[in-house]
Parts: C-alpha cells; structure tokens; sequence
C-alpha cells in the first residue's frame, strides 16, 4: 500500500501544475454525484414498501411524514407517486453519472495534451549533451506512448478510482443505516475477497508492469532503426532479420498483454453470482424462519439496487488499482523525464521561446576560445586541452585534422551546444554566459553534414521554424539565389518553394540539400556561419560549386569551415590544423599545407 501511495503523490506531482482548482472540482463533482446515487437508490424504498404492504408503510413514522407534505391521496396514487419519483431519481442520478463520465474524460484528455507538449518542450530544453546519451526512439517513446498509458492506465482509473470511492462510501453509509447487520456481513465478505484476489495476483501485475516496460521500449527502438535505415537495409537484403527483430518485441507484449484482462476483469465474474446467492439466501431464510417477508422485502429491494449499483463500482475500483499497478512503468518513465536532468549545473529555462524571438548578440571584434578544455562523459582523456584561438569578424577560419581531433567539438563549443570544461568563450573580450547561449546562437548560420529537413515546403525548410503565415519570401527567394539553389528550385520544381520535400528530403540530391542547407543557415542574417563538414558527401564538381556560393560570401559574415578536403578551403584567410587536443598548425593555406607533404584531405 505504501508503494501504492507513492505512486498517487508522483501523479499529483505531475498533474498539479496542470491546475489544483481542476482537480478540485473533479473533487465536487464526484462528491455529488455519490450524493446523487444514494438519493436514487433508497427513493425506490417508499415504492417497495407500498407495493409490500401499504398500511404498513401509511403507519410507519416515514409514511407520515410523506402523507403530512402531500394533499388527500389514495394508496394507489401514492403507489404511482412514488414509482415516478424513484424512476425520476434514477434518471437524475445516471443523467449526473454520464455528466461526470464526460467531465472527467475532458479533464483527462486535456491533461495528456498538456503533458506531451510539456514533456517534449523539457526534453528540446535540455542541453545538447542530454541527448548524446538518449536513444531517439526511447525519447519518443515517452513523449507518446508512455504518456498514453499513463493516461488510458493511471489517470483516467485514478480520476474514476476517486469518484467510486466516494460513491461506494455513501451508498454503504446509507445500507449500515438501513440494515447495518445485513451491510457488515456483506461488506466484509466483499473486502475481503478484492483485498484477497488483489494480494494474491500481486506478482503477476508486477510481472506483467516490468515486462510491458522492456517490451514496448524494444518495440519502440527496432521499429525506429527499421524504418530509420530502410535504405541500407534493402540493399543489403537484411528486411527480414529486422522485422524478427521487432517482432520478439512485439510477441513478448502480445503474450503479456493477455494477462492484463484476467488481472483487471477476473474477479467479476465469481462475485456477481456469489452476490446474488446471497440474496437468495437471506430470502429463503426468512421464508424458512417463517419470518414477515412484506417487513423484510423493500429492505432487501433497496439492498439489491444498492447492490446493483455497488459491485460495478468495487470491480472499477479494483480495476482501477490493478490498471494503475500494470501502468507503472509509463508513470515511473514520465516522473523521471519531469524530474531529473542529465546535467545537474543546467538550469531548465522557465518558459520555451521561439529562437527567432530572440535578439542575436551583436559582436564587432572578435571570438576568442581562452584555455577552452572539453571532456566527454566517461572518455578517458580530454577531447580538446588547453586550447586558445582567435576568430576576428568577418575572417574565414578552416579546421582540418585527423579524425577524432576534436573539430566538430571545437565548434560545438563555438555554438554553445557543449559548455567547456576548463576556459571560457569570449566575444568582444566578454566571456559568453550559460544565460546568453541562446542570443548567442540566435545569430549563427549552421550547415551540418547531414542535413535534417522537414516533410515540408522548400520555403519552410529554408525559414525553418517560422509558420507559413510569417515567412518571408523575398528573403526565402534571396537566401536560394546565394546559395546557388534558387534556379533550379523555381525552373524543375512543380510549385517552386511550396513543392514538399518527403520525408528527410528523399526527393532531393545531396547537393541540394546541402544549398538549401545553405540557404537555412543564411535566411536569419548571421553574422557568423558554420559549415560542419557539409561538403563531404558530395561529388568534387557538387562540393566545388557549394563551395563557391560560400566564398562569395567572403568578408560578408564570419565564415568557420571544417574541411574534408584542403583544396576546398584554399581561399581561407587562416587554416587551424587541430592535433592531440589542441592547435598543431596555424597560418595560410600555402604555410600550413607546406607542412602536410603529399596530404590532400584532412584525414
């Protein structure tokens, strides 16, 4: 039961920010309508009594009462009387049961909206570092599916739990008042049989939980990586091993999931014949007894639609415990992602902000790196040491070096996505603040080697993350032209920077997505433009013709180029040669390639 609580404090912990004035209300709701269903259940008593023996009932201190309220009426108008008002009862009270079916549904949908976008917003916030250590389909996972369980397997029951809760508590106060020996015997049988299934099928729902937890986490993974690398995989004619990859995953949910009926479900099905037997029995008790059965009928009447309305209510209860035990795993994956973070010095921002939002810091002079050391995490020795390098404005800097040198780390430092173990990044002779990374980046023009596009529009790849409403096509259509991509896109493509690009830009060549790569990078007007190995994948003539809508923005903007080749970078105003973590080499082209004989590439 302890863990069981625990688990109620970590929903609450998720759900409060959501709004306590919600769950508030929640609260009344579920209150009045257990109100609602006692009143409903015990209006059908004066109909039974009647119907049993009317002089009985007129005699009776409730009969009284009722006949002192209302005009001259015959027994069988007060009979009729009484059936209109225990159906109209009934109404009212179903008509407030579906009203708080359809209160709760919308406060729980809301909720699970809510908490994706919170839960993905989170995991864009933090630092770049946090997701070198993440699997992306793991990430996913929990943005979507573990939010769904959590939803369809933790609140939803939670939400309902609360309001049969109350429900069940007042109808028993209502039969302890009416019959309390008959209620206490009946009560306690029925505790004691939940409270006993519930023990005795306890580690089949652990079980079960854990498995559910690995299952749909692989299921999740192979299913990325399938579909990720669908190209070489086809090509090397390996379909099948990863389709059985997947499915061992998925057999392995199939055959946990068949558990999860028998869990939830099972104990309805001795309960109800065993509670009707019970009535059976004190009936013929009393007949046997030679007990006034007219006394004891309306009573056992009231019981039997108490009872009616109550073992539904204990099999959800029940159901909703065993749910939220089957379903904790997506709560624990939920409260992990809310609550932690993968560097414990980063402070998550209080709200997320579009970057185009933000005012680029403004720079004139210089970039200096000053004594920058960088380590990852658990590497046995440091990616880059003691390094210094200035960058003035408007230069253009090229970084060659053997693999694993350490230059696209370098500039991942120069854009704020790693935080320098040792040193400081300076700009203008200011060291560059962990609060001011995000101006920082905001005037920075980046092209990756590989570059990511949207199944989207040409033009909403080259605004990138501005609606289609704010683009700004004369930009759009100027940032094309100086990446030399602008002609084809208007002259070969059917509806020019509207036409879509599928999935990843599988509709494109490398070297057009690098240009639109280009085009990206320059649509915010940079002062600063990074190229992160971005021609290596292309063809010499592809790679020369980028390369030469680069240079032609020389003396414009700040240019810093990782060179896979060094014949690409031979109108580089300086060339840094990075060796065992720091800079081997510095000058002119002609001076540094002077000291690479017969060295063509950087590798």
């Amino acid at each position: 039961m302890h863990t069981f609580w625990s688990k109620i404090s970590r929903v609450f912990l998720i759900a409060a920010p959501y709004g306590k004035k919600k769950l508030f209300i929640m609260f009344l709701v579920a209150l009045l309508q257990g109100l609602l269903q006692v009143v409903g259940v015990t209006s059908i008593f004066p109909f039974l009594a009647l119907a049993a023996n009317p002089t009985l009932f007129m005699e009776s201190g409730l009969g009284q009462s009722v006949l002192g309220i209302l005009p001259e009426i015959t027994e069988q108008q007060l009979l009729v009387l009484s059936g209109v008002f225990a159906v109209m009862m009934l109404g009212i009270a179903n008509g407030m049961l579906l009203f708080g079916e359809v209160f709760r549904a919308r406060y729980v949908q809301g909720l699970g909206h809510w908490l994706r976008v919170r839960l993905l917003t989170r995991m864009v916030n933090n630092p770049y570092n946090y997701f070198l250590s993440r699997n992306t389909g793991e990430l996913i996972k929990k943005a979507s599916g573990d939010v769904m369980n959590f939803i369809a397997g933790i609140l939803a029951p939670l939400m309902d739990l609360v309001a049969r809760l109350i429900t069940v508590g007042l109808l028993i106060g209502t039969l302890l008042i009416i019959s309390p020996r008959l209620t206490l015997i009946a009560g306690a049988a029925l505790g004691l049989y939940y409270l006993s299934v519930y023990k005795l099928l306890g580690a089949l729902r652990r079980r079960t939980s854990d498995g559910l937890k690995i299952a749909n986490r692989g299921a999740m993974k192979e299913a990325l990586q399938c579909l990720s690398g669908i190209k070489p995989i086809k090509v090397h004619g390996v379909e099948e091993h990863f389709i059985n990859r997947y499915s061992l995953h998925t057999a392995m949910l199939a055959r946990l999931s068949k558990w999860m009926p028998v869990v939830s479900n099972g104990p309805r099905y001795l309960i109800e014949p065993l509670a009707f037997g019970g009535i059976v029995i004190v009936v013929l008790y009393y007949i046997i007894s030679g007990g006034e059965l007219d006394k004891v009928l309306p009573i056992l009447g009231v019981m039997a639609l108490a009872g009616y309305r109550l073992l539904p209510n204990m099999q959800l209860i029940y159901g909703a415990f065993s749910g939220i035990s089957l379903s904790s795993h997506a709560l624990e994956e939920i409260h992990e992602e809310l609550t932690s973070t993968s560097d414990p010095s980063y402070q998550m921002p209080a709200r997320f902000r579009g970057g185009q939002g933000i005012k680029a810091i403004e720079w004139n002079e210089q970039i200096e790196l000053r004594g920058i050391s960088f380590s990852y995490a658990e590497a046995k020795r440091p990616v880059l040491s003691g390094l210094n390098l200035i960058i003035p404005k408007n230069q253009f800097f090229a970084f060659i070096g053997e693999t694993g040198s350490g230059k696209s780390t370098l500039i991942d430092l120069i854009l704020g996505l790693h935080w320098p173990s040792e040193g400081s990044l300076l700009i203008d002779g200011k060291p560059l603040e962990e609060s001011e990374k995000r101006a920082w980046r905001a005037g920075i023009g980046y092209v990756p080697q590989d570059i990511f596009l949207m199944d989207d529009t040409i033009a909403a790849n080259i605004a990138f993350g501005i609606s289609p409403k704010e683009i700004d096509y004369d930009r759009v259509r100027e940032v094309a032209e100086a990446a030399q991509i602008r002609g084809f896109i208007e002259a070969e493509l059917p509806a020019g920077f509207d036409t879509r690009t599928g999935e990843r830009g599988v509709r494109l060549s490398g070297g057009q997505r690098q240009r639109i790569g280009l085009a990206r990078a320059l649509y915010h007007r940079p002062s600063l433009l990074i190229l992160d190995e971005a021609t290596s994948a292309l063809d010499n003539q592809t790679e020369a013709a980028l390369m030469s809508a680069i240079e032609g923005l020389q003396g414009k903007l700040s240019l810093l180029v990782i060179a896979h080749r060094l014949t690409t970078v031979q109108r580089a105003d300086q060339v840094v040669l990075l060796k065992d973590g720091g800079i081997g080499a510095q000058g002119t082209y002609d001076e540094v390639v002077s000291l690479l004989p017969g060295n063509e590439t950087t590798e």
